[in-house]
């Protein structure tokens, strides 16, 4: 800062210091790569709870299933396109498993939710997986959070009370928060997980083939069977191609890249970009407490990105 700007406002300073901050994060180094892999996976899984919201009532693990599939057809097309067929089928078994396990159980977990809580406040617990990633990278690292740290991890977990208070009482569903924030903790161990790889191939995609199989499987065990119309085949393709595949891909790559922290603080921004998405095409209730509580995640993700 110049000493010019010493007499400057306080306003003027803040904004002087917010633009540094912005330049210094997003704009300079070998970072950039890495937050617009992070921003591409935002603004994909953000279409996530609209197009689930649109497969609904069909069973959770024929979507799932349905999803991995069209997104591994869709990987490997890529990978054909790319000359890397042969690279494509040479992820070991044992990161494929992990991989399967770590987006199905996530995605499930998030699928049941908003049957219970809604679309919109289950997209708000849900996306408590950045505050556990920071929480979980803390602890690998054998070191305490720092207090924005913490206070961006408090403002998460606030944000998710005021969402959800309007439930609160009678008619809040405790198995469909528990539900969401299964989720989130599932997302972020695989994240934690895939950060500490140094694979460079593409494990998502042979993925979503184990997982669409398994996730059949256990509609043929589990649910009743069910063919879904042609609006929800619609929404099942697209999830596949964007927010199930496309997403992760970047996802992953980006976990690989960069750090955990600020990459988690960053997606905080997922559940209001969600949410837009649901009020913009009329899908579920959007509330004004909802509102708040997606504003109050993302004031604790800043905090915790200056970390």
């Amino acid at each position: 800062m110049s000493f010019e700007a010493i007499g400057k406002p306080a306003h003027a300073r803040m904004i002087d210091y917010f633009a540094i901050w912005v330049r210094s994060t997003f704009l300079q180094g070998p970072s950039r790569r890495t937050y617009t892999l992070v921003g591409g996976a935002v603004v994909l899984w953000a279409s996530w709870p609209a197009l689930a919201t649109i497969a609904f009532p069909a069973p959770p693990f024929l979507v799932l299933g349905c999803s991995a599939l069209v997104g591994f057809i869709f990987s490997y097309l890529l990978a054909v396109r790319q000359n890397q067929t042969k690279t494509f089928f040479s992820v070991r078994l044992r990161t494929m498993v992990f991989v399967a396990v770590g987006l199905m159980g996530n995605n499930a977990f998030y699928l049941a939710a908003i049957s219970r809580i809604g679309p919109a406040e289950a997209n708000v617990v849900h996306y408590l997986w950045p505050v556990f990633l920071v929480a979980l990278a803390s602890i690998l690292h054998r070191r305490s959070p720092s207090l924005l740290q913490t206070i961006g991890i408090a403002l998460g977990f606030c944000g998710v009370a005021v969402a959800l208070s309007p439930q609160m009482g009678t008619s809040l569903d405790l198995l469909g928060v528990l539900l969401g924030a299964s989720g989130a903790l599932t997302f972020a161990v695989y994240s934690v997980g895939r950060s500490f790889a140094r694979v460079e191939t593409n494990v998502v995609g042979p993925s979503l083939a184990l997982a669409g199989m398994g996730a059949l499987i256990a509609h043929a065990v589990f649910e009743p069977l069910y063919w879904p119309t042609s609006g929800q085949w619609a929404a099942i393709v697209l999830m596949g191609i964007g927010p199930f595949t496309v997403a992760n891909i970047f996802w992953d790559k980006a976990t690989r890249a960069g750090s955990a922290a600020t990459i988690s603080s960053l997606a905080f921004l997922t559940p209001l970009v969600a949410i837009t998405l649901l009020a913009v095409l009329g899908l579920g209730a959007v509330t004004a407490a909802t509102v708040a509580g997606a504003l109050l995640a993302i004031i604790g993700a800043f905090l915790s990105s200056r970390s």
